[in-house]
């Protein structure tokens, strides 16, 4: 009986131990996590459509029922309201064309995401990071955090010339463009039209659907089939144009179709991405894509075994630059992806997912508006290149083949990011600007950043950010002063993020745009195809 009762004791005591060590341990396991959550990661909602379509605010999901194409449709600034059917428009038929069933619509909340927290010195912003941050002209309440992607960084300055970012460094004379690393202007592209998106029936849509945007000349040597691909029948030459005033070619957004402001000065975009997969029937094929922009020739050429890329002035091919390469990987009757791409004063072309060639030019910020504007000249004053460059000529796209049949398939023309030059409005002046700023801020003067009287000058622990979705993003180009605690505590200049408002990068996607398995009710599913790491 003695040695029983101490039996008995213990294990009473091993129960009353094991629910307290569970205790403890859900305890430590939740003081961890917030620890984790406070120095390491943290979730964030994405609230708005300022960095559409990279992440993705409260939206419709509109699905066209003649392609089966589904286009985000943003609705902060827009009302909360179902849209008006008429004042959608089909992505998938080009823009301007009303958007068949469209009372397919779904509604899905933000995107959820991850942020990775910046531990100074040792993890800060790069170029072109997207990163979450204190709002510093309302860095406390619902809306005091806001997502950018990072454009300028300490002690640079920074001019936006023509949707393209420039930059001079400490020390340095000449403004530099950036070019994005390879995996950002990956994400970067935004379609403007792709083949593999056509109506079911044609014939039901006399009075809208137009046709594709590529005109083939002469019309009895092009095969298109129902299912959107290209075949060129005979060995002769053929040529593919492309009709910009039908599918014209500029920073229109599919996410800001019913804003009503998301789409005003539209300007034509000349950095292009041009994507299909060709496969020549016979030996002794050529293909060449003449895009001609900024008073300049841009031409891709691939024939049998070379590769090249060339550009010159109009009008003097004497001067051109070229670069050339030998390939191997592409032979009659195999098909082959391949990518034409011009994109912040770089072009290349890619076969089968590895570049082949490519040529870069650095034209300086005045060389660029020289160009764009067709000045042709540095010696033409500054005010007079910014007015013509506000007007650029529209893309013109030439595609011409000879040779051999060929057949082409998912073709696809895309747009990159194009910065806008905004104006400060009044709603910027939120917070009196300290003494001596009055100018700076002055509601109708141009954008910061924008402008060669009003360069982003950054000084230590200052950021410039933007949104990919410029068009409707308040960021670095448009604040006001910053609100009266930043000011007195962190940092007066307007504009720009300090340093220690950063909170961190973001990472991932997790929870991407939510929706509902009912009508009207929470979203709680996510959509897992969309979950992604952020570029």
């Amino acid at each position: 009986m003695a040695q029983g009762n101490p039996t008995r004791e213990s294990g009473s005591g091993a129960r009353e131990g094991g629910f307290v060590d569970t205790i403890q341990s859900l305890i430590v396991a939740f003081v961890l996590a917030m620890m984790f959550r406070g120095f390491v990661v943290e979730g964030f909602v994405i609230p708005t459509g300022s960095m559409a379509p990279t992440l993705l605010g409260e939206h419709w999901l509109v699905r066209s029922v003649q392609t089966g194409t589904e286009v985000p449709v943003g609705l902060d600034g827009s009302g909360r309201g179902r849209p008006e059917p008429g004042r959608l428009e089909d992505h998938a038929l080009g823009r301007g064309q009303p958007l068949d069933g469209a009372g397919v619509l779904r509604r899905r909340l933000g995107d959820r995401i991850l942020v990775c927290k910046y531990i100074w010195p040792f993890f800060q912003p790069d170029r072109f990071d997207i990163s979450v941050f204190k709002n510093p002209t309302l860095p406390d309440g619902p809306s005091a955090n806001y997502i950018k992607r990072v454009i300028g960084l300490p002690n640079e300055t920074l001019w936006i010339v023509d949707g393209d970012i420039f930059v001079k460094g400490p020390g340095d004379d000449q403004f530099i463009v950036q070019r994005k690393p390879e995996h950002v202007q990956r994400e970067s592209w935004q379609e403007v039209w792709t083949s593999t998106s056509l109506p079911v029936t044609p014939e039901r849509r006399t009075r809208r659907w137009s046709g594709p945007p590529w005109v083939g000349t002469p019309s009895g040597e092009w095969e298109i089939s129902p299912h959107g691909s290209w075949t060129k029948s005979g060995s002769g030459k053929a040529v593919l144009t492309w009709d910009g005033n039908r599918y014209p070619i500029d920073d229109w957004s599919d996410y800001n179709m019913i804003s009503p402001s998301g789409q005003r000065g539209l300007t034509p975009v000349r950095d292009i991405r041009v994507a299909f997969t060709m496969k020549p029937r016979e030996d002794g094929y050529t293909t060449s894509l003449q895009l001609k922009a900024d008073s300049h020739v841009f031409e891709f050429t691939i024939d049998e075994g070379n590769a090249s890329v060339s550009m010159w002035p109009t009008g003097d091919p004497s001067k051109a630059e070229r670069r050339a390469s030998d390939i191997n990987s592409m032979h009659a009757g195999h098909a082959s992806a391949i990518v034409f791409q011009r994109m912040d004063q770089s072009m290349s072309i890619s076969i089968n997912g590895k570049e082949i060639v490519g040529l870069d030019w650095n034209w300086t910020p005045v060389e660029r508006l020289a160009n764009v504007g067709g000045k042709g000249s540095e010696s033409t004053s500054t005010r007079v290149l910014l007015d013509a460059a506000s007007r650029p000529a529209p893309p013109e796209l030439t595609w011409t083949f000879d040779g051999s049949p060929i057949h082409l398939s998912r073709i696809q023309v895309d747009r990159d990011l194009f910065y806008q030059r905004p104006v400060l409005s009044q709603r910027s002046m939120k917070n009196a600007p300290v003494a001596g700023q009055e100018a700076l801020v002055q509601p109708g003067s141009p954008g910061f950043g924008t402008h060669p009287d009003k360069l982003a000058v950054l000084g230590p622990g200052e950021y410039f950010v933007l949104g990919d979705n410029t068009a409707r993003s308040l960021d670095s180009r448009l604040w006001g002063p910053p609100s009266p605690m930043v000011a007195t505590q962190l940092n007066p200049n307007p504009f720009v993020v300090d340093q220690r408002l950063l909170i961190g990068k973001a990472w991932l996607v997790y929870f991407p745009a939510p929706h509902s398995a009912r009508k009207g009710g929470m979203g709680l599913i996510p959509d897992f195809g969309r979950m992604r790491f952020i570029r």
